[in-house]
């Protein structure tokens, strides 16, 4: 099934160790709301049940505070997303909804056990169990009904390069650092940043480039002016630079950006595009991730009026653009 989109919780795995920047106010309970969308309350209990099964910690105020800003951040657009798949399915949604939540409560009573002692089990409560059901199986339900294989070649043509529809000429800045070090990331990517303005100020992109891959990377290319060559697909670079490549246009930088190696910024030289067709293509999970995360932003973009309160401000992300917000 398509992981849930959009906020990149695998990248955050490598923040679950306990830091400095964890949340640790112990006065929160589960049934406290931390946020809510036109007054309507998002509780405490599904944020714990989110982190307690996606990262099998048992104190949730050891959790990464950006960790845990990023998960309500998650679960707020899962509420906005759910509120437009309840005003498109109505009733007949919440039908199939409520007979998933008796098939679980038949099953806990056969295993000795109830909803009660499940949520608990996961710093939760039913209610959160059951909002946390209802966008699970709403989701699902949307995704099965719009995911067919017309649908998706519509998708394919409107962005074939994305695909393997072409290749790119690209140089790269490559900076090693390690993922798991955040002020040294932080550190990186503000350096990388002020290499960047540089070069898009100079008057010949392309050599100014060049002079800096050699000072600066520590890419194998750093030599040659961090020219890459051709490439065409994900693997042949890591897939966050290849989605920058994707997006850059011919003559044009990247700002930087991180892959599992460390930091990157590319410059992309050109592009050819090679003829492919939907038919043509050997693994169509990308093609599906992709339809999956438009559906889900185009799904937040309808609820675009809604108004988001933040109720507990330090899960407040330093910025979140899903719906107007009231401080």
């Amino acid at each position: 099934m398509i992981d849930f989109p959009k906020i990149a919780l695998t990248l955050l795995v490598a923040m679950i160790v306990v830091s400095p920047t964890t949340f640790a106010e112990d006065r929160w309970k589960p049934e406290d709301p931390f946020a809510a969308i036109n007054g309507e309350p998002i509780f405490l209990g599904e944020l714990n049940l989110v982190l307690v099964e996606r990262f099998g910690v048992n104190q949730v105020n050891k959790v990464d505070i950006r960790v845990q800003q990023a998960t309500a951040a998650l679960l707020v657009r899962r509420h906005l997303a759910l509120r437009a798949l309840h005003e498109q399915a109505g009733e007949s949604l919440a039908a199939i909804v409520d007979r998933q939540v008796e098939s679980l409560e038949s099953e806990l009573k056969r295993r000795g056990s109830d909803l009660g002692r499940y949520a608990k089990e996961r710093l939760s409560t039913e209610k959160a169990v059951r909002d946390d059901l209802d966008f699970k199986i709403s989701w699902g339900q949307y995704l099965k009904s719009r995911l067919t294989e017309a649908n998706l070649q519509r998708f394919f043509e409107n962005r074939k390069a994305n695909y393997g529809g072409g290749r790119w000429e690209v140089s790269q800045i490559f900076v090693a650092v390690d993922s798991s070090d955040s002020d040294a990331v932080q550190s990186v990517r503000s350096s990388l940043a002020n290499l960047v303005r540089e070069i898009r100020d100079s008057d010949d992109i392309g050599q100014a480039f060049a002079a800096a891959a050699r000072d600066h990377s520590d890419s194998v290319s750093a030599s040659d002016g961090g020219m890459m060559g051709w490439v065409e697909k994900d693997g042949d670079l890591p897939t966050s630079v290849m989605q920058a490549v994707r997006s850059t246009k011919p003559g044009e930088i990247s700002d930087p950006l991180q892959s599992p190696l460390g930091m990157h910024v590319v410059l992309v030289h050109q592009f050819e595009e090679i003829p492919i067709t939907f038919d043509d293509l050997n693994d169509i999970a990308p093609l599906r991730r992709d339809a999956a995360n438009a559906l889900f932003d185009y799904l937040i973009q309808t609820q675009k009026d809604a108004r988001v309160s933040w109720l507990i401000k330090s899960l407040e992300p330093p910025s979140l653009d899903v719906a107007s917000q009231e401080n």
